[in-house]
């Protein structure tokens, strides 16, 4: 017995300061060094987000939403993860907010693995000498990363959405969910400063910044192709010199007083920014609102928006938050059938619009006459999604008075406006930007 108790002894005095844990055990795996609620984390087996304070330890399996500029340092010291945001919308994908969680390296020399739910985010070499490793997992990929020196530092971007005019379909209990329609996801990665290697599905990528081999492309269809496409400079989102422009930095400034408003008062934080007269402080709301999952309060502020803004922006996140992933328009229907008091044939409706339309569909007068059928939907939600095609759809719509908190008269007025603008059985002049 005291035998191997002193092996056991020997064992822990001559084993590795950063051993790799059992996979699934939850450990600390970086520490944040950012204010409190610059991350709000969920652990993988809750369903409540909490507040991050200060300075505080992640662990793994936490998923992490981050506000722009949030950042951790891996536990061994090695690389920096930092959220990134698209400000000025110059990204090539429609980033909105950042998710991830961390895991225990599976490797000896990774210093890092994360799991890249959606987003932007930068991660940097910071050892004072010699390479740093990270896993990053997105979709059905592993890729295995290589900073060749300090200070190098890569881009991830990631986004999710449904394909136009796809058809919403109730699942069959009886079908393999992962068979199930399903958004497509697409991810940019860039090299930003340094050299990289990347394993990408057994082959070696060698990469550096413009002019050179800087960028891969992925998407959950035609997969990737294991060859760094070359650029000659940087895409303007990507540009580390670029400078925001004043609109873009008003939305920053809203997003550090929203978080500073979460960290001293959380429970007021949303409604206080949802009520502002200010739109930038009502779109940093509705942001964070579909980043931390509250789909209900989503679909209830797009139902009594009280300005146009408020509308517009809320049909943008509850679609963007429907693309994120598969299943989500399950859950969407089952919110509305089950709690929100809607009709097996409303939901459809709801899920339908928030699809949106294919090119074809737009070539037929149909799909016009029963948008503009919708506008007199009991329903606010069904006639305020309606409305966001007509006014994307059509430009001389958007002259029209509309007002998403409508009263039944006013919707019905609306709507009369719109089948003047639109005769039945006739095609309008339609944006080709919609």
């Amino acid at each position: 017995m005291f035998a191997r108790l002193l092996s056991l002894v020997i064992l822990a005095l001559i084993a590795p300061r950063f051993a790799i844990a059992e996979p699934g055990v939850r450990g600390i795996v970086a520490q944040s060094n950012s204010l409190a609620a610059a991350f709000s984390a969920r652990p993988a087996n809750g369903n409540v987000f909490q507040i991050v304070p200060e300075k505080a330890d992640i662990y793994s399996g936490d998923l992490l939403v981050s506000l722009p500029g949030a950042t951790l340092t891996a536990k061994n010291s090695a690389v920096t993860v930092k959220t990134l945001a698209d400000f000025d919308g110059r990204s090539p994908l429609p980033i909105l907010e950042t998710a991830y969680s961390l895991a225990q390296p599976s490797e000896k020399d990774v210093d890092l693995e994360l799991i890249l739910d959606r987003g932007r985010i930068n991660i940097t070499n910071v050892k004072p000498d010699g390479v740093a490793t990270v896993r990053v997992r997105f979709g059905d990929q592993s890729w295995k990363i290589v900073l060749d020196s300090p200070k190098t530092q890569v881009t991830f971007e990631l986004c999710g959405r449904w394909t136009a005019g796809t058809r919403f379909q109730l699942a069959d209990p009886k079908t393999d969910p992962a068979k199930a329609p399903g958004p497509i996801a697409s991810l940019v990665f860039l090299v930003l400063s340094g050299s990289a290697s990347v394993d990408v599905g057994g082959a070696t990528v060698a990469m550096r910044p413009p002019p050179g081999p800087a960028e891969l492309r992925w998407n959950s269809v035609g997969g990737v192709r294991p060859q760094a496409q070359k650029l000659d400079k940087f895409p303007s989102w990507a540009d580390p010199e670029a400078v925001l422009s004043d609109d873009a930095q008003k939305l920053a400034g809203a997003c550090e007083r929203f978080r500073k408003s979460r960290a001293d008062d959380p429970a007021t934080a949303f409604e206080t920014f949802l009520g502002s007269i200010d739109p930038i402080n009502q779109r940093v709301a509705l942001i964070n609102i579909g980043g931390l999952d509250d789909v209900e309060r989503l679909e209830k502020t797009l139902g009594t928006a009280k300005t146009i803004p408020q509308w517009d922006f809320g049909v943008t996140v509850l679609r963007h938050w429907l693309g994120r992933t598969r299943g989500n328009d399950q859950q969407l229907y089952q919110l509305l059938t089950t709690r929100s008091g809607y009709t097996d044939a409303q939901s459809r409706i709801v899920l339908q619009l928030l699809l949106g339309f294919s090119p074809d569909d737009l070539t037929q007068p149909e799909t016009f006459e029963v948008l503009i059928d919708y506008l007199g939907n009991s329903k606010p939600v069904i006639r305020n999604l309606a409305a966001w095609h007509l006014v994307r759809l059509v430009p001389q719509g958007k002259t029209l008075a509309f007002k998403p908190n409508a009263s039944g008269e006013d919707a019905r007025l609306y709507q009369l406006e719109w089948k003047k603008l639109i005769p039945s059985g006739k095609l309008p002049t339609v944006s080709k930007t919609p």
